[in-house]
């Protein structure tokens, strides 16, 4: 099968080279957080420290784009929307090129030079496995064409299958380089979690008990509970704090949510989302689009 020509392949434009809406507005969202760290940058809005706050922001909008990559397969079988895998390889080609920049910019704050960069690489954990990640991102995101996967073929599965380590190991990433307040990284580790979770409870019981709304609820709960013990966890081994302060602060509601109760409202958020979805779709029928479409076998 002859590769489509460039004109054809353009990211605003669907497989039969014509104009996508739904692709050019996804596109066009990926450059926003970074066009405004480059404003914050250049306006000397970005802090005392303004690479090092850069490096950060793309860092983390990276790992948020690889999230939301890996949360697309789930969103299309619970809310019926095939459309969104029209969209997932392009939003986990800009989490790979968010990241890049991001070393990019972690090479000129070390003044360009690549051998303290190697040297920091070999000897700092987090460097070590933050870099295993990019890598890992990368060999995916050149293998990501249409022609590379009529290549490899089954081989580009396995291959592709490394998204899961590449995600679970930028978010260790992530959670080691914020040091002491590891209040977002824990949360958003939860979500990883749910996310991961739903794919093994798919590839047991298939999709669409996967994507049940009690599944959804006892999957939300129990990754909310889980997130409450990894932060439990990590102050009783890691910090002076203890770790009894930490569970009493989870029901101490006036300092604000702790992340395990942030994992459960996002959760139970997507679990009262799909309810209403699947009933609003039951009750008029095309109003998603002539009803539910069968789900994918893989998850």
């Amino acid at each position: 099968m002859a590769s489509r020509p460039l004109s054809k392949r353009l990211p605003w434009l669907d497989y039969s080279g014509h104009f996508a809406p739904f692709k050019a507005a996804v596109f066009a969202a990926l450059f926003v957080p970074g066009l405004v760290t480059l404003y914050l940058y250049e306006t000397d809005q970005a802090g005392s420290r303004p690479i090092t706050e850069v490096i950060h922001q793309l860092g983390l909008w990276g790992i948020r784009f690889l999230a939301i990559s890996l949360a697309m397969t789930p969103f299309r079988t619970i809310f019926a929307q095939p459309r969104l895998v029209l969209v997932r390889r392009m939003v986990g080609v800009a989490a790979c090129v968010y990241i890049a920049i991001h070393f990019l910019f972690y090479i000129v704050d070390q003044k360009y030079d690549l051998v303290t960069v190697a040297s920091e690489i070999i000897h700092r954990f987090y460097l070590t496995i933050g870099f295993a990640a990019f890598l890992i991102l990368v060999a995916l995101a050149v293998t990501s064409t249409d022609g590379m996967m009529r290549r490899l073929r089954r081989r580009w599965q396995q291959l592709h299958r490394l998204i899961y380590l590449a995600i679970i190991v930028g978010t260790i990433h992530y959670f080691i380089q914020v040091k002491l307040n590891v209040f977002e990284p824990t949360w958003f580790m939860g979500l990883i979690a749910w996310l991961l979770f739903y794919r093994l409870i798919a590839w047991r019981l298939g999709v669409q008990r996967a994507s049940s709304i009690p599944a959804l609820a006892i999957l939300s709960v129990v990754t909310a509970i889980l997130t409450g013990l990894g932060e439990y966890a990590y102050y009783a081994t890691f910090t002076g704090v203890r770790a009894s302060r930490v569970l009493d602060a989870n029901f101490m509601f006036s300092t604000g949510l702790r992340p395990g109760w942030i994992v459960l409202a996002i959760g139970l958020g997507v679990t009262i989302l799909a309810t209403l979805w699947k009933l609003v779709d039951r009750i008029r029928p095309g109003i998603t689009g002539g009803g539910a479409r069968p789900a994918a076998r893989r998850a």
